[in-house]
């Protein structure tokens, strides 16, 4: 099998769902043919003249990316810009362009939840829950007998999760009548009469996300013509998956301590900390990127301490008056990390597959530089 760009973002929605991603980003294919066939593909944080020139010298010919090139309407194809000129090179050289910025940043073992395993935090739920991991619940009756098939596809699809339970359903036994008219083909029971059949109404609670696989399953594993299922939105979400991390260190740690560990185990002295050095701090919010803006959902979790990439200068005054410690080490420190999961991913994609695709991570570094 010879993988195309619909193959491989058909493989990232397993992962990272693109229904994950948050109202205002532009994550998905950018530049190429979903039909095209590809045998190399490059992984990335950023499309910069430097990784796309080691693109082309390594025969890679289509690119994923964490951040989109294009993320606000573009009004012309002008190559005045060194955004352009990227997307005129992509299309000279045919390399398909494909972005996974915040569906990856909300997924399971997405951006936030590798930094907080990388940091050992025993994690409890997402930060920001994601809009499309609001809740809701499903029922659907079923003939006697095939209820089995429902409590499958919830363990396949991940649907029925409770904390630390999944597979989570209830079940109760009824009757259903149906009278089928002349043009209906019914697998139980006769058209032009009153029928009773023994059945099953399953009822299970599903994230937003999951919502159109879970009911083209059900659709093509039940046993009648027209489906009976039920649909009831709910108030909550799925802590699962959102923005941001928050959990629990194993032991306490003084702020010095625990910004230490967080350069040491993402490779930078470019740490900064706001707040008391020797404070303990054992309960722990981490957001991967610019997660300044999710500095109130922190204080609302009561969380010790806030990691994440970069804050504004006032989102750090706010932090200092209400007492939030905070560290900060960089936008691009924080998100690399993803990429060597985004590989392992593919990876284990393409044997799964018996599909022949070389993976390349492109070097790259972040914009910034020590002056002194």
């Amino acid at each position: 099998m010879t993988a195309t760009v619909a193959d491989i973002i058909n493989a990232l929605e397993k992962w990272a769902p693109s229904s994950l991603a948050e109202d205002w980003d532009n994550s998905g294919l950018q530049v190429g043919s979903p039909q095209k066939k590809i045998k190399h593909l490059g992984l990335c944080l950023d499309l910069t003249p430097h990784t796309l020139e080691q693109a082309i010298s390594k025969g890679i010919d289509c690119l994923l990316t964490h951040h989109p090139l294009i993320f606000k309407p573009l009004r012309n194809l002008s190559f005045d810009s060194w955004q352009t000129n990227l997307i005129r090179k992509l299309i000279k050289e045919d390399i398909a362009l494909i972005a996974a910025h915040t569906n990856l940043d909300a997924a399971q073992n997405g951006v936030s939840e590798v930094l907080a395993r990388l940091l050992n935090l025993k994690i409890e739920r997402a930060l920001s829950p994601s809009p499309g991991a609001s809740l809701f619940l499903v029922s659907v009756c079923l003939p006697k007998g095939y209820e089995e098939e429902i409590r499958k596809l919830l363990l396949e699809t991940g649907a029925g999760v409770r904390g630390a339970y999944k597979g989570c359903s209830f079940c109760v036994e009824g009757q259903g009548s149906f009278y089928p008219l002349a043009e209906a083909k019914p697998v139980f029971g006769e058209r032009g009469k009153l029928n009773l059949v023994s059945e099953r109404k399953i009822e299970f609670i599903t994230p937003a996300f999951l919502l159109p696989r879970i009911l083209t399953l059900i659709k093509e594993r039940h046993p009648y013509e027209e489906v009976p299922i039920d649909i009831i939105p709910l108030k909550g979400r799925d802590f699962r998956f959102g923005l941001g991390r928050v959990g629990e260190l194993p032991l306490s740690h003084t702020l010095h301590d625990l910004a230490k560990k967080v350069g040491e185990v993402l490779q930078t002295r470019d740490v900064f900390v706001v707040g008391e050095l020797q404070r303990l701090v054992k309960k722990v919010a981490v957001c991967g990127g610019s997660g300044g803006e999710l500095l109130k959902e922190a204080l609302k979790q009561g969380v010790d301490v806030y990691i994440t990439g970069e804050v504004k200068y006032h989102q750090a005054r706010e932090a200092e008056a209400l007492g939030l410690a905070l560290i900060s080490v960089g936008h691009f420190e924080s998100e690399h990390v993803i990429i060597s999961e985004m590989a392992r991913f593919f990876r284990e994609w393409a044997e799964g597959e018996g599909c022949p695709l070389k993976i390349s991570v492109l070097e790259e570094k972040s914009p910034f530089k020590r002056a002194f």
